[in-house]
């Protein structure tokens, strides 16, 4: 996968992306996470844990090129009411957003592990009342999937849900790259894996805007008939809140050779959409994430009532997810 490479500057200056979390692991030593798994007393990094035994967190080295990993074994077994096979490790947030910086963006590695039993392993931000977002690997389907706060019309009861993310699936003892994105003024949702990213749409569901993340969590769950301790592992997890101009410049994404193409660059009225594959959704952001309407007819999109400037098309296949700069003029 390749990077889109977007200007910086907003304004009259440039606002940076504001780093929350860079954990690596190497700062700490091999052996117990912590020892107190009540989550009262932190261990090392300040980390907390909670439920099992503390042998089931493990710093711990599964390749040199990876250094020191955190490594999670679940407990054997499966509880659909007060579930003490599931084990979590956790620390607090307390860095804020400074102006313009509305974004939060976190990327982790998950270590797939035997993945013989039935759960996932997943890193999510929470705040005091639920989950706001995150990703998650499931060791029975072998599949990456996205988690994010959402509403039903239907009920307009909040929960924290589950959302797949493509067909692939990820073998046994492999790193796994992903990232996420919660945007706290618009709500919107948006996971980043290695067939591409998807952006989370669905009229069934509302989203959850101005959510502040107050803790961040690193928790192997078991699903349930699971008999086995679950094994796996996590690194050079990183989370930082940013804008549209920062995260256009280091972590939108899309798969290569999509084939896919947007022309002509720049125009002033259409813009053409060529694609070897269905395309499933469209829009047009500029570069404060302000998000325009737009229709796509056969292959062509009418931007002309748009300002003269620079803006970004973000196109959804089945195959991926392409965002490509273009200029109006």
């Amino acid at each position: 996968m390749r990077k889109i490479l977007l200007p910086l500057i907003l304004g009259f200056g440039i606002i940076n992306a504001q780093t929350i979390v860079t954990e690596n692991f190497n700062s700490l030593t091999a052996g117990n996470l912590a020892t107190d798994v009540t989550g009262t007393t932190p261990g090392q990094g300040g980390y907390y844990i909670g439920s099992g035994s503390a042998s089931d967190y493990q710093i711990v080295t599964i390749d040199a090129a990876h250094a020191n990993s955190l490594r999670i074994t679940s407990g054997a077994g499966y509880s659909s009411t007060a579930n003490t096979f599931n084990r979590f490790a956790f620390k607090g947030i307390t860095t804020v957003a400074t102006s313009g910086n509305n974004i939060v963006s976190g990327a982790i590695e998950f270590y797939t592990g035997p993945a013989t039993g039935a759960g996932r392993i997943q890193v999510a931000l929470y705040d005091s009342t639920s989950g706001i977002v995150g990703i998650n690997y499931d060791f029975a389907t072998k599949k990456i999937s996205g988690m994010g706060r959402l509403t039903p019309v239907a009920t307009g009861t909040a929960a924290f849900y589950t959302i797949g993310l493509g067909t692939a699936t990820y073998a046994a003892n492999t790193w796994v790259s992903v990232s996420f994105t919660y945007n706290k003024t618009t709500g919107a949702y948006s996971w980043t894996y290695p067939e591409g990213t998807y952006s989370f749409t669905n009229a069934n569901y509302t989203l959850s805007p101005g959510l502040t993340p107050a803790e961040y969590d690193f928790i192997s769950v078991t699903s349930t008939g699971n008999t086995v301790a679950n094994q796996a592992a996590i690194d050079n997890f990183n989370l930082k809140f940013t804008n549209a101009a920062t995260l256009g410049t280091q972590d939108v994404k899309h798969v290569e050779n999509v084939g896919i193409s947007v022309y002509p660059n720049p125009t002033s009225d259409l813009l053409n959409i060529k694609s070897e594959y269905k395309i499933n959704a469209i829009s047009v952001t500029d570069f404060t994430g302000r998000i325009f309407k737009v229709k796509l007819n056969g292959n062509t999109v009418d931007v002309k009532s748009l300002p003269a400037g620079t803006y970004l098309v973000n196109v959804e296949t089945k195959e991926g997810y392409f965002t490509e700069k273009f200029i109006k003029k």
